[in-house]
């Protein structure tokens, strides 16, 4: 119930909102890092840079929970389990390149300057994330993975969480199968 709970409910799992925080943090404080370099605004470019790769780096725990609760259900030996192991060791090495980052521009953030070098650093961050999150789309948008399909279904089971079933698989397709609300709403 609690697993269900944080990985999210078919059709709406938790993981990909949380992606999207996590990946928006660190994307803005790259920016930051970069048009600081550059002499713009360097002391608020420097305390934000370090403020919006630090709250990334909060947020990729819970993000990186529901990924490894999503991949631990995912068929070993299948090409989606190899392409989200993948995934995911890119994107510890990307949050790890992203703390290196935080804690080289610390002095950064004191002094309100900030070094072309961790700038570099947060760029090269930034191309693992890519990459990390281009392995992320596959999953779901070529393979599907916990997309529940196009189907024709009422406004209620759409919105409401837990308003669907997981999908199944059956000689590798994916089959979906609606879920009897029971009178719960």
């Amino acid at each position: 119930m609690i697993e269900s709970l944080v990985r999210g409910f078919p059709g709406k799992p938790s993981h990909p909102p949380l992606t999207d925080a996590t990946i928006g943090a660190y994307t803005v404080g790259v920016a930051m890092l970069v048009v600081g370099a550059f002499g713009v605004e360097e002391q608020q470019m420097a305390h934000g840079a370090l403020l919006a790769i630090g709250g990334g780096l909060i947020v990729s725990v819970p993000t990186a929970l529901t990924g490894l609760l999503d991949w631990l259900k995912i068929e070993k030996g299948t090409t989606r389990r190899t392409i989200a192991t993948v995934h995911l060791l890119t994107m510890l090495l990307a949050t790890a390149a992203f703390a290196v980052t935080f804690v080289t521009h610390l002095d950064g953030y004191d002094n309100g300057t900030v070094a072309t070098y961790v700038a570099v650093i947060g760029l090269v961050a930034e191309g693992i994330l890519t990459a990390g999150g281009y392995l992320g789309g596959t999953l779901v948008f070529h393979f599907g993975e916990r997309v529940l399909g196009r189907r024709d279904s009422s406004a209620r089971e759409a919105l409401i969480p837990g308003g669907t079933e997981e999908r199944g698989t059956t000689d590798g397709r994916e089959e979906v199968r609606p879920q009897q609300l029971g009178g719960a709403f």
